[in-house]
């Protein structure tokens, strides 16, 4: 968040967990929309701006002229393997800017005519290195937000609401305000009233990837996937690097039966850190159970366990749901 009294999001709502049917549907297999039969693996090496090989994983969009669209990653050092690619499709790799060592770039090729994908990133732009300062509002609007604050930390919920909309009010590029309320009220689970917050913050500060990933999550709260997937995708578009959007992002993918994006986009959490650790593995279990890889979701919702409050309410679920899978893994070995 930009505030400096960093106010927590609820890490999930539980909710969520009402999802787990570990009866199970099939993993869905990414669709081939190219009508040829020739097909070409294409590897590659992608360099960074000064020639040097990476040092981590970067994730890349692929998308074909026959409309295909995925979401792939290098190796930890740069390297591409993209198997079985029609022979006769132009394919586009785009690597969106970190943000920090390089900027958007992009690669076209022919896998019939250019099996060797090998390119440099591009150099990020020099109004990118440097570090936007801090919106200042004025002392007046500033005491509004710390009073707010005060009275959120003193249980006066309504207090610090009013205050927070005078701050709003008097300054409406204050971002601080717009997100700081935004958060109060998804924490009271008032998640249409957050949305609304939000969404008025934007109108002032379009770019504002803090409302933008926040939105985004109260969007996931409140089970408008959809809205999620936009609202997030335009957070990551600004800047990439945001574990916590990813993840929110993968929640949402998850939800809707996008297993492919949602796995691309868990792994991505993971990468970037930053990401809510227990989240991420409930949504890993799901992902993996939702694919029927039983073993793979046993291992997250373990890990989930150790980390989940001991009174949540979803332990019991969850319980349930790994001993289901793990009646079917006994049945898979025996025949």
């Amino acid at each position: 968040m930009t505030s400096r009294y960093q106010i927590q999001i609820l890490c999930f709502s539980w909710f969520f967990l009402l999802l787990v049917d570990c009866t199970v549907r099939a993993a869905q297999s990414p669709q081939n929309n190219s009508g040829s039969n020739s097909t070409t693996t294409v590897r590659g090496q992608i360099l960074m701006p000064d020639g040097n090989v990476p040092t981590n994983n970067i994730r890349f969009d692929l998308d074909g002229s026959n409309g295909f669209h995925d979401i792939r990653f290098t190796d930890s050092n740069g390297r591409i393997i993209l198997e079985r690619l029609p022979s006769d499709v132009t394919f586009t790799i785009l690597v969106r800017s970190d943000e920090l060592s390089y900027g958007d770039t992009q690669f076209k090729f022919v896998p019939g005519n250019n099996s060797d994908a090998r390119f440099y990133l591009n150099p990020l732009p020099v109004a990118k290195l440097l570090k936007p300062s801090e919106y200042k509002p004025s002392v007046a609007v500033q005491s509004l937000h710390d009073r707010a604050i005060a009275a959120f930390q003193s249980s006066k919920v309504d207090e610090a609401e009013a205050l927070l909309r005078q701050a709003m009010k008097a300054d409406p590029k204050y971002v601080a305000a717009f997100n700081d309320l935004g958060v109060m009220l998804m924490r009271r689970q008032k998640y249409a009233d957050a949305e609304k917050v939000y969404l008025e913050g934007l109108q002032s500060n379009p770019k504002s990837v803090a409302l933008l990933e926040n939105l985004g999550t109260d969007q996931v709260h409140a089970a408008k996937y959809d809205d999620a997937i936009i609202t997030l995708r335009s957070a990551l578009r600004l800047q990439p690097a945001r574990g916590e959007a990813h993840l929110q992002l993968g929640a949402a993918l998850v939800e809707t039966g996008r297993y492919v994006e949602a796995e691309a986009e868990l792994i991505a959490a993971k990468l970037d850190t930053g990401a809510d650790e227990t989240g991420l593995q409930l949504y890993f279990g799901k992902l993996y159970a939702s694919t029927g890889n039983f073993a793979k979701a046993i291992d997250a919702f373990t890990a989930y366990l150790k980390l989940a409050p001991p009174d949540s309410p979803s332990i019991p679920i969850i319980r349930a749901a790994m001993h289901r899978m793990q009646a079917e893994l006994n049945k898979r070995t025996a025949k």
